[in-house]
């Protein structure tokens, strides 16, 4: 690896994200009053760069929006935290949108319309060729675009050898994925309801012990890496070369006041601590990535509540 290559690229979705915080959730017919309403840029691959950004990465983002007030607000949040917006390209849709209901326990539920994250396209995606091959220490993609521009894009990385790292987010789940995305990935990651939906629900995920089975399961299919994040429980990971499980404690947060966004600042960290900390083990990047992550959960929002590098204890970026 160069200097050259320390740029983190995210390939994927991003979207206007309406929050509605709310004590219970409404039954069909039912009409409730929510507590507090409020808006913030969100998309699991925005919300990877922000996080990542916001440490002080050197980030781009490669997505679509459409040609309309969100759109045009989704770069200019993208431009003021210095995000690299030269790839991202206007589509005749509308932007992507994400309504969060949040519980009082912290609980989010979610519903999400693609808009023009759903257009993004390989030739989209070629534009930024030379950086992805020449400056991309690590690239991020997500399931919230489509899965074929996906395994087109990693299969022309793999092909021309290219010495970045590949992390797939595998989330939203599907059942049906593209098997071929969970081989060409460095790492896999997902939380534990998606690595459930991957391994056909054979194992529920209600311990330690069954998070290792449904890890080993993963392994099994192909993936090189893969990495299981566990809420409050911190994450499990292991490898096809050291498959025995480890498992990465977390400080644990009482009364978390939301959730929504905390695996994507896992994400987004993790690749910052892969290009700027690359003598630490896999296990202490997963760590301190995952400290982060329960940082978030203190505050309201996604991007809103990701942590500046200047706002954690140094000893984390040691």
């Amino acid at each position: 690896m160069t200097n050259k290559m320390s740029k983190i690229v995210v390939i994927g979705s991003c979207s206007t994200d309406m929050f509605f915080y709310t004590s219970i959730l409404p039954n069909p017919g039912q009409t409730i009053h929510g507590k507090q309403f409020s808006l913030d840029f969100g998309g699991k691959g925005a919300n990877q760069c922000i996080a990542a950004q916001k440490l002080g990465a050197d980030t781009v983002f490669i997505g679509c929006v459409g040609s309309d007030i969100f759109g045009r607000d989704i770069i200019s949040n993208f431009e003021k935290w210095g995000v690299d917006t030269k790839f991202i390209t206007k589509k005749s849709i509308d932007t992507g949108v994400a309504q969060i209901n949040v519980t009082d326990n912290g609980e989010n539920y979610i519903i999400i319309v693609a808009g023009a994250n759903g257009t993004l396209q390989k030739e989209d995606v070629d534009k930024a060729q030379d950086l992805l091959l020449n400056e991309t220490r690590v690239v991020l993609f997500q399931f919230e675009t489509p899965l074929e521009t996906t395994e087109c894009i990693l299969n022309k990385l793999s092909t021309a050898n290219s010495k970045c790292c590949k992390i797939v987010n595998g989330a939203p789940a599907y059942s049906n994925s593209y098997q071929n995305i969970l081989k060409l990935a460095d790492i896999f990651c997902v939380n534990e309801s998606e690595a459930e939906i991957y391994t056909n629900c054979i194992k529920k995920i209600d311990s330690i012990e069954s998070a290792n089975e449904v890890l080993s399961l993963l392994l099994k299919q192909g993936c090189k890496i893969v990495i299981i994040t566990l809420g409050p429980l911190g994450a499990i990971f292991a490898s096809k070369d050291e498959p025995e499980p480890q498992w990465v404690k977390v400080p644990k947060i009482e009364n978390p006041i939301d959730t929504s966004g905390a695996g994507d600042a896992f994400l987004g960290s993790l690749a910052y601590f892969i290009v700027h900390t690359p003598n630490l083990s896999l296990y202490e990047q997963i760590k301190r990535a995952c400290i982060i992550a329960t940082k978030t959960v203190q505050f309201k929002g996604t991007q809103k509540s990701y942590p500046l590098k200047k706002d954690l204890p140094k000893e984390l970026f040691n």
